[in-house]
C-alpha cells in the first residue's frame, strides 16, 4: 500500500517546474529592483578590472533581513570573476558565512581549502599563520581574491575587531608586494552600528569609504521579484496574478523578499498536496499561518545544539505560561529540564548567558531588563515569532538529523 501512495504522488503533476529556484542558496542570474545597488558595487570595483595588483577594494553592504544583501554580493562577485577572466585577469572570489564558519581561523581555512583548492591542516596553526598561508598562495599564483564575508557581525562578536584589522591593514605588512585581497563585508541591520563601534578607528575609516545600503522592498518591488521567481520555478500559468499580489502585500509590510519567497514556495506545496493545477490565494493564507517573518528556518538550522535547546526551552515555557516574557532564572530551570529530555549536560550559567546574548544578537530572542512590579533586576526573555511555531520547528530538528554541533 505504501509504495502505491508513493507512486501516486510521484506521478501527480506539480505546479513546480524547478523548486530549487526558490531555495535560499539559489543565486538568480538577474536581480530585479537591485540594479542601482549592483551598479554602485561595479563602480567601487572598477579599478580591479584595470590593474588588480595596485589596488585593494573594501566595501560594506548593509541592510535588514530579506533585502537581498547576500544574493547581491554573491551575484556581483561571481559576475566580477567572469568579467575578469574575459579580460585575462587572474581574479577569483570566495564566499564565507561567518556565522557558520565561526572563528577567523575557520574562515581562512575555508577559503584556502574550498575556494582555492589547497591542502591545509585542521589544527596546529593560528589565524595569523593561516592568513600568511593564504597570502602566500595568492602571491605564488598571482591571484587577486575578492572575499565576501557574510554576517560579519558574528565574527566581530566572537573575536572583536582584530580579524577585520588584519584584513584591512594587509598592505602595511606587505610593502612592495602586489595587492591580492579585496573585501565585501555584509552587515545585517540594525545590529550593524553596534558592532562597528567595536572596531578601531583606522579599520572603521577604511570600511566606511565605500558603503552600499539596501532599503526594504516596497510591495510593488516584491511583486516584480515574485513574478521573476515564478517564471523560473513554476510551470506556465500555475500562479495566478492575484496570488502574487497577495504575497507581495503580506510581505510588503516587512519589505522582506525572503519572507515573500518562502510564502510562495509553501503555497505551491499546498497546491500540490491538493492536486490543484494553480496556486490560489487561499494556499497563501494557509502558508501564512505556518510561516512568520521573524522565524527563519535556516537561522535555526545553523544554531548549535545547546542554542537550539535554549530556544526550545523559551518557546515551551512561554507557551505554558501564556506569557510575553520569562525570567533568566526561569529559563535556566526549564533549560535543564529540556537538556535532560535530550540527554545533554546543561551548560553553566556563564555559558548559558553567552548563548542568550548571541541569540538576541541574531534576532531570535528578545531581551530586556525587568521594570516595576518585579523584585530586583533581572533579564526578561521573549520571542519575536509565535512560540508554537518555534517549538514545532526545533522539535523536528532536534529529533532528526539537524541537531547541530555541540559547541
Amino acid at each position: 500500500m505504501s509504495i502505491e501512495i508513493l507512486r501516486e504522488i510521484s506521478e501527480t503533476p506539480s505546479v513546480f517546474k524547478d523548486r530549487s529556484k526558490l531555495s535560499i542558496e539559489y543565486i538568480p542570474p538577474r536581480l530585479p529592483c537591485r540594479e542601482d545597488e549592483y551598479r554602485h558595487l561595479a563602480q567601487f570595483f572598477k579599478p580591479l578590472l584595470r590593474d588588480p595588483s595596485s589596488v585593494s577594494v573594501r566595501v560594506q553592504v548593509r541592510g535588514s533581513v530579506g533585502t537581498g544583501k547576500t544574493v547581491l554580493s554573491r551575484r556581483f562577485a561571481e559576475d566580477l570573476e567572469q568579467e575578469a577572466k574575459r579580460l585575462g585577469i587572474n581574479l577569483v572570489h570566495a564566499y564565507v558565512n561567518c556565522r557558520i564558519s565561526g572563528s577567523f581561523f575557520n574562515v581562512l581555512k575555508t577559503i584556502i581549502v574550498d575556494s582555492l583548492g589547497y591542502f591545509f591542516p585542521q589544527r596546529g596553526y593560528s589565524s595569523e599563520e593561516a592568513l600568511e598561508v593564504l597570502m602566500s598562495v595568492l602571491d605564488e599564483t598571482q591571484t587577486h581574491l575578492v572575499l565576501v564575508l557574510d554576517e560579519i557581525e558574528s565574527l566581530i562578536r566572537r573575536e572583536g575587531g582584530d580579524p577585520l584589522y588584519e584584513l584591512t591593514r594587509l598592505h602595511e605588512k606587505r610593502a612592495g608586494k602586489p595587492s591580492a585581497l579585496s573585501l565585501i563585508c555584509v552587515f545585517r541591520e540594525p545590529e550593524c552600528e553596534r558592532f562597528l563601534k567595536l572596531l578601531d578607528r583606522s579599520t572603521l575609516s577604511t570600511l566606511q569609504q565605500n558603503v552600499v545600503y539596501l532599503d526594504r522592498y516596497t510591495p510593488q518591488q516584491l511583486e516584480e521579484i515574485l513574478n521573476y521567481r515564478v517564471s523560473e520555478a513554476f510551470v506556465e500559468n500555475a500562479v495566478r496574478p492575484e496570488t502574487i499580489k497577495l504575497i507581495a502585500d503580506i510581505a510588503g509590510a516587512y519589505g522582506d523578499a525572503r519572507y515573500a519567497i518562502e510564502l510562495l514556495e509553501r503555497a505551491g506545496v499546498y497546491a500540490d498536496a491538493e492536486r490543484s493545477p494553480e496556486v490560489l490565494p487561499d494556499h497563501v493564507r494557509r502558508a501564512q499561518v505556518y510561516i512568520h517573518p521573524s522565524l527563519r528556518r535556516d537561522d535555526l538550522r545553523y544554531l548549535n545544539k545547546h542554542q537550539k535547546l535554549i530556544m526550545l526551552a523559551v518557546a515551551r515555557r512561554l507557551k505554558q505560561l501564556e506569557s510575553a516574557y520569562i525570567t533568566m532564572g526561569d529559563l535556566e530551570s526549564y533549560y535543564e529540564v529540556v537538556c535532560e529530555e535530550f540527554g545533554e549536560v546543561p551548560r553553566k550559567h556563564t555559558q548559558l548567558w553567552k548563548y542568550v546574548v548571541e541569540l538576541s544578537d541574531l534576532g531570535l530572542l528578545s531581551t530586556k531588563l525587568s521594570g516595576e512590579g518585579m523584585r530586583g533586576k533581572t533579564t526578561l526573555i521573549g520571542l519575536y515569532a509565535p512560540s508554537s511555531l518555534i517549538q514545532r520547528e526545533l522539535e523536528e530538528m532536534l529529533g532528526g538529523a539537524e541537531s547541530g554541533s555541540e559547541e
